[in-house]
């Protein structure tokens, strides 16, 4: 149950930060590929619905740097649902390497980063994509 109640609040915070199209299915399929690949692990889900939705929005403020940017987002977050305190650290790690040339210190940052390029493939990214 917690782990749903955490892939709620975190797409609910993306929703009230940057309801963008665009992003919502890009954010869905990097959180889909992660959870495909860590299918009967141990691995905290949790860690990959709060990146997986904060990881870009902030491109808000510098596309450039939006993966430092997104880290003030994951700050509020955090004020607002601090019982995820604890996964900070992988957090951080998802949102800072997820780019080409982030280097990942943690398994969740490796995962992170290749399926932010595996969401490249997603077959609803396809289709947006294709509709533009």
């Amino acid at each position: 149950m917690e782990k749903l109640k955490a892939e709620k609040i975190a797409k609910k915070f993306f929703e009230e930060q940057w309801n963008d199209e665009k992003h919502l299915i890009h954010c869905q399929a990097v959180i889909d590929a992660c959870v495909d690949m860590i299918n009967r692990t141990n691995l905290d889900k949790d860690i990959f619905f709060i990146a997986g939705w904060i990881h870009d929005i902030g491109k808000l403020i510098d596309k450039s740097k939006h993966h430092i940017e997104s880290l003030k987002f994951l700050d509020k977050f955090l004020k607002l649902y601090p019982q995820y305190e604890n996964i900070r650290e992988e957090i951080n790690d998802c949102i800072l390497n997820h780019r080409t040339e982030g280097e990942p210190l943690t398994i969740y940052g490796e995962i992170f980063k290749l399926a932010d390029k595996v969401a490249l493939h997603n077959d609803k990214w396809l289709e947006y994509k294709k509709a533009l």
